[in-house]
């Protein structure tokens, strides 16, 4: 039986030897040796080494610093490069001078890539906030799907195997959903719907603003009606497996991917910024900082694929 292809032409991963850059390069090599290109970058930010280099008293040539940063960076390439040949994967490289989420962002249009892979560190509560995070400026930006990883133990063999799609009725879910459909052409990637009803904040609403809330048996069947709908949108056959949960989003996506034994959690986002994002959240960054397995991130434009390439082709 031959191998099934990755949909995805060329991979970007960004490493800065950690743990979760580990696990991020140990899911672009199951994909490559499925049939992606594979670029590895190192971003270095010299503009920190710069100012640390300076002080209220002295200023002094941060060319050595540089230099050593510049090395170290050669070094976490030599890294990578090493594990990909282990795997007999040959990627290409590209060490970076910009910040952290621009480096990553240009690198992503100076080698065409169609993806990329990321690992996070789950950051959450008052470290999340003050401290941000690359792979969520990464998230709110990049044109092309972002495919992140929390830990190397929960990557299946076959990445691609099945994915648990979440939607609601919102362009960035028609998104998700489309890539879906690109997985289940060109991987046979093993679909399921899901929907979910955000019982606490119904209940909330109803209490704040006084109003009887509608029936969970009405809403699901609403939502039933919206995955039909997004199904016939998406070209899916209207026999797709779906699935209606209810609480957290977030958290029910998580476990409803966990149920279905998912190898993959797909999801939209409107990469919101600002005020709006902070008192909105996401349920996307909610699902990537907490589940364990691989989670492909589609921001509210369908991306343009290259020509249908056929499994075993």
């Amino acid at each position: 039986m031959p191998t099934p292809h990755t949909p995805f032409t060329h991979a970007l991963v960004p490493y800065d030897g950690s743990e979760p850059a580990r696990a991020a390069l140990t899911l672009a090599i199951a994909l490559a040796t499925r049939g992606a290109t594979l670029t590895v970058a190192t971003i270095l930010d010299e503009a920190t080494a710069i100012a640390q280099s300076a002080s209220a008293m002295t200023a002094y040539d941060p060319t050595p610093l540089m230099d050593v940063l510049d090395d170290q960076g050669l070094a976490l390439l030599d890294d990578a490069v090493a594990q990909c040949r282990t795997a007999k994967v040959v990627p290409g490289v590209d060490m970076v001078h910009d910040t952290p989420v621009g480096g990553i962002l240009s690198a992503v249009v100076r080698h065409a890539c169609d993806l990329v892979i990321m690992g996070t560190h789950a950051r959450t509560g008052i470290a999340r906030t003050f401290l941000g995070s690359t792979t969520e400026g990464v998230l709110r930006a990049s044109q092309v799907p972002v495919l992140t990883v929390r830990t190397v133990d929960r990557i299946d063999a076959a990445p691609l195997a099945t994915a648990l799609v979440a939607v609601d009725d919102s362009e960035p879910a028609d998104a998700a959903l489309a890539v879906a459909a690109m997985l289940a052409r060109r991987s046979e990637t093993q679909i399921v719907v899901c929907h979910a009803i955000d019982t606490a904040r119904l209940y909330q609403n109803a209490a704040a603003y006084g109003f009887a809330p509608e029936h969970i048996a009405e809403m699901r069947v609403k939502g039933t009606a919206l995955v039909q709908r997004a199904l016939a949108h998406a070209s899916l056959a209207s026999d797709t497996p779906v699935a209606i949960i209810e609480g957290d989003p977030a958290i029910a996506v998580i476990v409803a991917a966990a149920e279905r034994h998912a190898t993959i959690i797909v999801v939209g986002t409107h990469g919101r910024r600002g005020l709006r994002r902070f008192f909105l959240g996401s349920v996307a960054e909610g699902i990537v900082r907490t589940s364990d397995i691989p989670v492909l991130v589609v921001r509210g434009k369908i991306p343009a694929f290259p020509k249908e390439r056929r499994c075993g082709q």
